[in-house]
Formats: structure tokens, sequence, C-alpha cells
């Protein structure tokens, strides 16, 4: 695994495109094929088993690492609702024609209908998603399968654009051609400033934490607060108290943690608040 968290969000992303490619192929054969029941079955599985638990770990990465991509998240948990009603419509409406029943097939219809728009809308939030990635990392190729991604029928050839995206994106980071920190910006008390964790955290048992921020601006640290606990400390614990614009090197000193019930080389989240009112989590592993 790369010690890049964005190269890691990155890796998964190709998966699930690869999975996504797959699945539409396998689509595109049903449509002219007599095993098209069949086919089209193993795409679903192939959709829901493989294609979205990849999606939904490259957004959430991405999301920890304050891309917007929020979206992505959203259509990936809405698209097996869309499948679902796929399945039963078609189910009720094939069940009403061989019945002859003209209700229980314009019921089945209407779920299909329903199912489309479910689907629809899943694209277009993935998509935006795809597309703001691209924007972030001045890639053509990932904002425009972003915006290929999003509509109907030819989706697909956002998924290509998309798998090859990825590598030029990660080759570029791991070259350092490119940026990953968006541009330096002022802000004011009330305004969201941009802030957020790179890299992973340690948490030992004397209480001491250190992980790393990226900070678009310079703002102070007012306190930190390790999650689902009482533990938190203010900002004569924290050095430093004041982030300044790039990379900061944090290290928080909490109360001693032995005995306390944390369990080695798990994962906890700790909530930093802002001068300006804001919260942010960064994520450290026990040691």
């Amino acid at each position: 695994m790369s010690a890049n968290p964005d190269i890691n969000s990155f890796n998964s992303l190709k998966q699930a495109s690869f999975w996504f490619i797959i699945a539409t192929l396998l689509g595109f054969i049903g449509t002219v094929s007599l095993l098209a029941g069949v086919i089209a079955i193993i795409s679903l599985i192939l959709i829901l088993f493989f294609a979205l638990p990849y999606l939904r770990s490259a957004f959430q990465g991405f999301l920890q690492t304050g891309k917007n991509v929020s979206s992505g998240i959203t259509g990936a948990d809405i698209l097996p609702w869309a499948y679902l009603l796929v399945f039963i419509g078609g189910i009720i409406a094939i069940g009403g024609i061989f019945v002859r029943s003209h209700i229980l097939a314009g019921f089945g219809t209407t779920i299909l209908v329903l199912a489309i728009l479910l689907e629809l809308v899943a694209g277009i939030l993935i998509g935006l998603a795809v597309y703001n990635l691209g924007k972030f990392y001045n890639s053509d190729l990932i904002w425009i399968s972003g915006i290929l991604i999003m509509i109907p029928v030819i989706n697909f050839i956002g998924w290509i654009l998309l798998y090859v995206g990825i590598d030029e994106v990660i080759s570029k980071i791991r070259g350092g051609i490119i940026s990953i920190q968006p541009a330096y910006q002022p802000y004011s008390p009330q305004q969201t400033v941009t802030v957020y964790q790179t890299g992973s955290g340690q948490l030992t048992e004397d209480g001491k934490a250190i992980f790393s921020l990226y900070s678009a601006v310079q703002i102070q640290i007012l306190g930190a607060r390790i999650d689902n606990t009482t533990i938190a400390v203010g900002p004569d614990k924290i050095t430093p108290q004041i982030l300044t614009p790039g990379n900061n090197v944090v290290t928080i000193q909490f109360p001693p943690l032995a005995g306390l019930g944390f369990i080695k080389q798990n994962v906890y989240s700790i909530t930093l608040t802002l001068a300006n009112g804001q919260s942010i989590k960064v994520f450290v592993t026990f040691t």
C-alpha cells in the first residue's frame, strides 16, 4: 500500500471503474444473447459485490483528505436500491403480462420507471464526484469521464476514460509533477476553510497524538477531543496551536490512555475545533 492516502483511494477507484466496465460489457452482450437473464444477474453481482464496495472505499478515502466527493457516496448508496426496484418491477410487470392483468403490468412498469430515475440520479451524483476529483487534480481525462458517467448509455465510455486517467494522475503525484494541494486562500471568521489530514496518524499509550494537517490558511486550533470519549484538551496541549499555510505536523498531548480500553492497532478519530468554529476529524492508529 502506498503511504499516500490519495493514491490508495485512486487505486480503489480504478478497481471500481474496472468492474463497472466489465459489468457494462456483459450488459451489452446480454442484449443480443439467449442467456440475457443469466448475464444480467452476473452483471448485477459484479456491480453490487465488487464495483460498489471499491467505489465507496475510494470516495470515503478522498473525503477524509478533504476532497469534495460526498455526492459520490450518496450515489453509491442509491444505486443498489435502483437495481432492487428494477428486479421487483420486472417480476411484477412480467407477472402482470403472464396473467393478463393490466393493473399488475402497469404497476410493475411504474416501479421500473422509478428505478430508472433513481439510477439516473445515482449516476449524476457519482459523476459529479469524479468531475470534482478531475478538477482538483487538473486532469482533463478524469473530469471529462465524470461528465460522461452522468449520461446514460454512454457512461461506459466515462468509466474507460476514468480507468486510463487514474494511472496518469498517480504517475504525476508519485513523480511530483502535480501538486495535490489547493491554492492558499484568505478567510473570514465565519468562512469554512480548507484543512484536512495528510497521511496517517498515531496515538500512543502516554496520550500523545501525532499527525499531519494541510491548511490553506493561517488558523488556530482551539481544542481537541477523542471521539466517543470524554477525553479533551485545550490549545495549551496542542503544538503548534496555529496552523500555517501548507503542511503542519501537529502534536496533541492527551492524558495517559493506558488502562482506558484503547485497543492496539485500532483506528480512532479525533475532532479538532478551529478558531472559525469549524470542526474537522483526523484519524490515528493506537500503538
